[in-house]
């Protein structure tokens, strides 16, 4: 009888009906029950959930056919940003030439020059004579450019930032570089492409459920998709996923060949169906 009844739990658990006429609320419902199934198979692994987490909540941002997301818009993050970083060793000699060197990136707000203050590791860096900075760029399908004349020199742990305005879509940016004849190769600069940060749009639909899947997936305690279920549909108050999983380790500890254990396993047993009545 038992064994009848942990396979009975095991199977796909079914959504209930959902007697509203909130839509939202539906769906996250739903969201929630196929969650809750895939957690109670017995093979399903944290990996496992977390994947299907990412899926859904990708579903519901809707893919565009050209990339990205309907419902995901980008914003200046607050604190240091993410940023992509193309670095140069310059050769050309101030005075001679100069040297230009282009890095590219999506969804960036600033775009900075950077003299590091060390060229690698163990080596400290050098100054670096900067020319013209030019920025080309695409907001909404339409090209923008801005070409900044810096003409100075710039020490080792110095930056200079370039702020679009704007979240722009795409980016290249070039420079113009040049150091002195004693450090001709021995100067690095660098391009650092400030990234915005992608947020969930509050105006999509699935907003909600999105943050609801957000949440359940950086929560240490998976018992809370039962909490979260009987939130939206009080009628469903019975703790299936905590019962499979209780139900579960008594079997683990009755087939186990401590009698310590085996008696665990008979008191969970009966504290668990003692919840069925």
């Amino acid at each position: 009888m038992k064994t009848i009844l942990l396979g009975i739990l095991l199977l796909p658990v079914c959504a209930f009906a959902v007697e509203t006429n909130d839509c939202a609320a539906a769906n996250q419902l739903v969201a929630l029950y196929e969650l809750r199934a895939v957690m109670l198979r017995s093979d399903t692994t944290s990996y496992d959930v977390d994947k299907f987490i990412d899926t859904k909540v990708d579903a519901l941002r809707e893919p565009l056919p050209s990339g990205g997301f309907r419902w995901v818009r980008w914003a200046r993050p607050p604190g240091n940003p993410e940023y992509d970083k193309h670095g140069h060793t310059v050769a050309a000699v101030q005075g001679s030439g100069t040297d230009n060197f282009e890095s590219s990136g999506d969804h960036i707000y600033a775009v900075r020059i950077a003299v590091p203050a060390k060229k690698t590791l163990f080596s400290g860096n050098n100054a670096v004579y900067v020319g013209t900075a030019h920025v080309r760029y695409v907001v909404n399908g339409r090209e923008r450019t801005k070409d900044e004349a810096i003409n100075n020199w710039m020490n080792p742990d110095t930056t200079h930032t370039i702020d679009l305005g704007t979240i722009a879509d795409h980016v290249d940016m070039s420079l113009d570089s040049a150091t002195a004849p004693k450090h001709v190769k021995q100067a690095l600069i660098e391009i650092h492409l400030l990234k915005a940060a992608p947020e969930d749009d509050p105006a999509n639909p699935n907003y909600d459920t999105i943050v609801m899947l957000r949440r359940i997936r950086t929560s240490f305690e998976p018992y809370t998709i039962d909490d979260e279920i009987t939130k939206l549909d009080p009628n469903a108050s019975f703790p299936v996923y905590h019962f499979v999983r209780d139900l579960r380790r008594a079997d683990e500890l009755m087939h186990s060949k401590k009698e310590e254990d085996h008696e665990k396993g008979e008191k969970l047993l009966r504290e668990t169906l003692r919840r069925l009545r």
